[in-house]
């Protein structure tokens, strides 16, 4: 990613480029979301988009998770993009809060020491793993495996809080725990697979 997209807003009389256009440009997939809520992205700073207006930065995750926790009735959103700060400290952004699921992921990309092509690989294991999270989460949606107001919150980050939990409705988000990020990814798309199979959803112990 070159320091002119991350750092700067487009020059004055130039068009922003679209999402996928952003993406494309930095040889990277783009983070998988329904075509739908894709098309309803708009640009909301220099390098990130939104299906919502956005007033905090993407690198400040906490604000963005503790939102979805105080919010269970928070509108469905995406959110794509770079953001960051200094020489080193930047990152793709993936947000998703939807019915029974709120992700969010922020992998290094950017930086003057992020070495591209394994960056490159990590997000797009990261993001085929978030499709089949998505789709796993409808499924269980779709057949009322997940109660009304619970979602499976997720922080896949390497700046800030890392790992998932169930988290309900009426919850205290400070005192449910979260399980550590070894093993997410088989153990978040394991515990939707018990969902779907009828197993009561729990938080961590």
């Amino acid at each position: 990613m070159t320091n002119a997209i991350a750092h700067a807003p487009a020059p004055a009389g130039h068009a922003a480029p679209t999402a996928q256009a952003l993406f494309d440009g930095e040889r990277l997939p783009f983070p998988p979301l329904p075509a739908p809520l894709a098309a309803s992205l708009r640009p909301w700073g220099p390098a990130w988009f939104a299906t919502r207006p956005v007033d905090a930065s993407p690198y400040g995750l906490g604000a963005f998770l503790a939102e979805a926790e105080a919010r269970p009735d928070l509108p469905e959103y995406a959110l794509v993009g770079f953001d960051g700060h200094g020489t080193n400290s930047w990152a793709v952004h993936f947000y998703r809060v939807a019915p029974g699921i709120a992700l969010f992921i922020q992998l290094p990309w950017g930086g003057a020491y992020t070495e591209p092509e394994p960056a490159r690989a990590e997000i797009a294991d990261v993001f085929a793993w978030a499709g089949e999270l998505q789709a796993r989460v409808q499924q269980a949606v779709d057949a009322r495996k997940i109660p009304e107001g619970m979602r499976i919150e997720i922080a896949a980050s390497r700046f800030g809080r890392a790992g998932w939990r169930w988290l309900g409705a009426h919850q205290d988000a400070a005192a449910v725990p979260w399980n550590p990020p070894g093993g997410m990814k088989a153990a978040t798309l394991r515990a939707l697979d018990d969902a779907i199979a009828g197993r009561p959803v729990q938080p961590a112990a």
